[in-house]
C-alpha cells in the first residue's frame, strides 16, 4: 500500500508537491494557532481588529513595493530558465523595477507616517511603527524578488524549507515582543518580521551567487519590462483595492455594530487564511509556472480539471470537517471570548470554496497577461463584496460580512466560468503529468 502511494506521488507531480509543501503547512498552522491565541488572550477581540488593519495595510504596502512583477518574474523565469541571456535581462529588469517602486513606497511612508497611523489604528501615536516599516520593507522585497526566480526555477523544496523556518521565527519573535509589550510588541513585530526572512534566504538559496551576478544596468531589458508592466498594473492595482476594501468594511462594522464583533469578523479570516494556506499556496507554487509555460486550450483545461479533481474533493472533506468541530477550533485556537465567531463558519467555508474554484481559472489571467479582464474582475469582486457586505451587515449584523464574502465569491466564480467559456470548453486529453 505504502509502496503504491509513492508511486501515486511520483507520477502526479502537483501531489509531489502538496505532499512536501505539506510539512511548510504543518509549522505555519502550528505557527499561527500560537499567534492567534497569544493575540486573543493578551489583545481581546479589539486588539485582534488593529493587528488584521495592519496586516491588510502592509499587504497594501508590500505589494506595491514588488511593483507586481513577483508573479511576472516566476512567470518569465519559467519560460526561459534555460537561456541564460534572457534569464540575465529577465533578473535585471525585474530588481530594478522593484528596487524604484520600494524606495518611492518607504519614502512615502516615512513622510506620511501619521496619517497611516490615523488610517489604521485612529490615532497618530503609532507612527513610530509606519517608520520600522519603511526602513525593513527593502529586505522583504529583497527576499520576495529572490524568492520568485527560485519559484520559477522549479526549487520547490528550497522555497517550502525557507518558508517554513520563517514561519518558526514569526511566532518566535512575535509572541516574545506581545508578552513583554503588549499591542506595541505585536505592531513591532508584524511590521518587521517579514524582513527577516531575507537573511534566511541569503544563508539557504545556493542560486544567491548567480541571481546577484545577473544584475546589472545594461541588461535592462525593453521588452521585459513591457512585459512586466502587466503585472504591475495588476498587482498595484490588486494591493489598492482588496486589502483597503477590507479595512473599510471592517471600519463600516466598528462604527456600526462595534471594535469587538470586528474582531470577531477578522478572527474568522485569520482562522480562513490557515485552514486555506495548503491550496492557496499551490497556486503560485505550482498552477502559476504550470500555466505560463502551457500554450493551448486544451492543456489549460487539462491543468484546471486535474487541479480539481484532486483538490477539491479534499477541500470538500476538509470544510465539512472544519464546519462540525467549529466550536473546537475557536475554543482550541483562540479564547472563549471568541465564541460568537462559530457562527461566521457556514458562510465563511461557502465563501472559501468559491474563492479556491475560481483562483484556479483566475490564475489564467496572470499567467497569459490578460490585463483588461484582470482588472475587471477585481473591480467586479471589490465591488460585491463591498456592496452586499455592507447591505447584509445592516440587516444581519456581523453575520452579514461574510454572506457578502460568499455571495461575491460565488458571483467571481460565475464571471470566471463566462471569461474562459470556450476555453473550458474545447475537448481534453485529460492525462496525469509525469
Amino acid at each position: 500500500m505504502i509502496k503504491k502511494i509513492k508511486q501515486g506521488l511520483n507520477k502526479n507531480m502537483l501531489l509531489k508537491v502538496a505532499s512536501f509543501n505539506s510539512l511548510s503547512i504543518f509549522f505555519r498552522l502550528i505557527s499561527g494557532f500560537i499567534l492567534s491565541k497569544a493575540i486573543a488572550y493578551f489583545l481581546f477581540p479589539q486588539g485582534m481588529a488593529l493587528t488584521g488593519n495592519l496586516r491588510s495595510f502592509l499587504l497594501s504596502c508590500q505589494g506595491i513595493s514588488m511593483s507586481g512583477s513577483q508573479n511576472g518574474v516566476v512567470k518569465y523565469t519559467a519560460e526561459n530558465k534555460n537561456d541564460n541571456l534572457a534569464l540575465k535581462k529577465i533578473i535585471s529588469t525585474s530588481f530594478f523595477l522593484v528596487a524604484v517602486f520600494t524606495f518611492l513606497v518607504s519614502l512615502t511612508l516615512v513622510v506620511f507616517s501619521k496619517y497611516f497611523s490615523v488610517l489604521i489604528f485612529g490615532i497618530n501615536s503609532y507612527s513610530y511603527a509606519i517608520n520600522i516599516l519603511a526602513y525593513v520593507l527593502p529586505l522583504f522585497t529583497l527576499n520576495t524578488f529572490i524568492l520568485s526566480i527560485i519559484n520559477g526555477l522549479g526549487r520547490y523544496k528550497s522555497i517550502i524549507i525557507i518558508n517554513t523556518i520563517g514561519y518558526i521565527v514569526n511566532v518566535v519573535v512575535v509572541v516574545i515582543l506581545l508578552y513583554f509589550y503588549n499591542l506595541e510588541g505585536a505592531i513591532i513585530a508584524i511590521v518587521s518580521v517579514p524582513s527577516i526572512l531575507f537573511f534566511i534566504t541569503l544563508f539557504w538559496v545556493k542560486d544567491i551567487k548567480m541571481i546577484f551576478s545577473n544584475i546589472s544596468v545594461s541588461s535592462i531589458s525593453k521588452v521585459y519590462f513591457t512585459g512586466l508592466s502587466s503585472f504591475v498594473i495588476m498587482a498595484i492595482f490588486t494591493a489598492l483595492t482588496i486589502p483597503i476594501v477590507h479595512v473599510i468594511v471592517k471600519n463600516y462594522i466598528i462604527d456600526n455594530i462595534g471594535l469587538k464583533e470586528a474582531g470577531y469578523w477578522e478572527a474568522m479570516i485569520k482562522i480562513s487564511q490557515y485552514y486555506l494556506v495548503f491550496v492557496m499556496s499551490l497556486f503560485s507554487l505550482y498552477l502559476l509556472p504550470k500555466l505560463s509555460q502551457n500554450q493551448t486550450d486544451e492543456g489549460f483545461k487539462s491543468l484546471i480539471v486535474q487541479f480539481y479533481k484532486t483538490i477539491l474533493p479534499l477541500v470538500v472533506l476538509g470544510f465539512i470537517v472544519i464546519y462540525i468541530f467549529r466550536y473546537w477550533i475557536v475554543r482550541i485556537t483562540l479564547t472563549q471570548e471568541f465564541l460568537p465567531t462559530q457562527e461566521l463558519f457556514f458562510w465563511q467555508l461557502i465563501g472559501d470554496f468559491f474563492k479556491i474554484a475560481s483562483f484556479a481559472i483566475a490564475y489564467q489571467m496572470q499567467a497569459k497577461k490578460m490585463l483588461f479582464w484582470y482588472l475587471f474582475g477585481e473591480l467586479f469582486y471589490v465591488t460585491a463584496v463591498y456592496f452586499f457586505s455592507t447591505y447584509f451587515i445592516d440587516r444581519f449584523e456581523i453575520k452579514g460580512a461574510v454572506i457578502g464574502h460568499a455571495i461575491s465569491y460565488v458571483l467571481y466564480f460565475m464571471l470566471m466560468l463566462f471569461i474562459f467559456r470556450k476555453s473550458l470548453l474545447t475537448k481534453a486529453n485529460i492525462k496525469v503529468e509525469k
